[in-house]
């Protein structure tokens, strides 16, 4: 017998998402292409760590009551419009697991972050892709109502969207949530990389989750916190929402080291955020200034992070990276999101001296290319 002959046909005929953030294997390079806090993680998380692996001789707290009760103090909602994971990408697959079933249609931006059509489309769901105009890459919420037909049981956003840096403004995604409602079609709105973009209070609909039952927000604390190796995220949603996700989450899904230290740095260390934001907005417009200084054409992101067309340097994404790294600088070549992003590259802002690395390779990089 061939175990390969017994897969299901949906994961056959999949390829596994390509991401960015591999910087750690490469030694002495600066690695600007995942979009985390430039500070590093919280003052005292080491002491923290310690602290809560005191208590692994029990088993978790299955409810993880603790790290959703500072989830609502800092929301102003209950424990109950929260579902937590090991990361927002294990409610990425859990949403679909749940929701969607084989003929499904799902509507989705492209580009977008590429977890979520493998997640819909391991459950048969078929992806209708929202074509981005390239240049503005702005997201056309009526337009995405529109396109709402028989068969959609749900659509996708991000904001900012990933790759592209690009938020769409909460009165849209409102607009669009209630729309959907109508329709009785669901809408998955990721915000996990809203908390670390300027403006995040007059941007994020997480207040809002209790006026619309067919919206479910994911963030993480992998970004905000720059903490990628510990795996802790979460859903906000309506009650409703959370009691049906909450049926298919696994049993002990979050560790009680994760919930322990995640409730403390959603309790204690905002300012920590807060603090990356200040400079993450000043670096963005520091950056884009340079970049149009070079002719590159590129639009001012909304974000921290850039979805840069490097065709004009003469580069293609990848031989982008590749000099960009001769400079011990890391970005993350975006071919793997289709053509025609084969010749864009997206990299985050830092803090000014790291920054002053990346200026200066974008340099020697953009005109070897000429």
């Amino acid at each position: 017998m061939r175990v390969q002959d017994q897969v299901r046909k949906e994961l056959a005929q999949l390829d596994r998402p390509a991401h960015g953030g591999e910087g750690w294997r490469l030694e002495g390079v600066e690695d600007f292409s995942a979009n985390l806090n430039p500070y590093g993680p919280p003052e005292g998380l080491e002491e923290r760590l310690r602290q809560a692996s005191a208590h692994l001789d029990h088993y978790p707290d299955d409810s993880s009551s603790g790290f959703k009760g500072a989830l609502a103090g800092h929301y102003r909602l209950g424990p109950e419009n929260f579902i937590v994971g090991a990361g927002s990408s294990e409610i990425i697959r859990l949403f679909p697991e749940v929701f969607l079933e084989r003929g499904d249609k799902v509507l989705m931006p492209r580009p977008t972050f590429m977890e979520y059509s493998f997640a819909c489309r391991f459950m048969g769901a078929e992806i209708v892709p929202f074509e981005l105009e390239e240049g503005s890459f702005r997201t056309d919420a009526d337009a995405m109502l529109s396109a709402i037909g028989p068969g959609y049981k749900a659509v996708y956003l991000c904001t900012p969207n990933n790759p592209t840096g690009v938020v769409t403004r909460r009165t849209d995604v409102l607009g669009l949530a209630r729309g959907l409602e109508e329709l009785g079609v669901l809408l998955f709105l990721d915000e996990t990389l809203l908390e670390l973009t300027p403006g995040e209070a007059d941007l994020t609909c997480a207040r809002e989750v209790r006026r619309h039952p067919n919206l479910l927000i994911i963030r993480s604390l992998t970004k905000s916190f720059a903490i990628p190796g510990f795996r802790s995220g979460y859903g906000i949603a309506h009650e409703d929402m959370i009691t049906t996700l909450d049926r298919g989450r696994q049993t002990w899904n979050l560790g009680h080291l994760e919930q322990e230290v995640s409730a403390w740095l959603v309790g204690e260390c905002q300012g920590h955020v807060v603090r990356a934001v200040e400079v993450l907005g000043k670096e963005r417009d520091r950056v884009h200034a340079h970049l149009s200084r070079l002719g590159a054409r590129t639009h001012r992101p909304d974000a921290f992070y850039f979805f840069l067309d490097v065709g004009p340097s003469g580069h293609d994404g990848a031989s982008f990276k590749k000099e960009m790294l001769r400079h011990k600088v890391a970005v993350r070549d975006c071919r793997s999101f289709g053509h025609p992003f084969e010749r864009y590259v997206r990299f985050c802002v830092k803090t000014p001296e790291k920054d002053e690395l990346l200026l200066t390779a974008l340099d020697a990089t953009w005109s070897k290319g000429r």
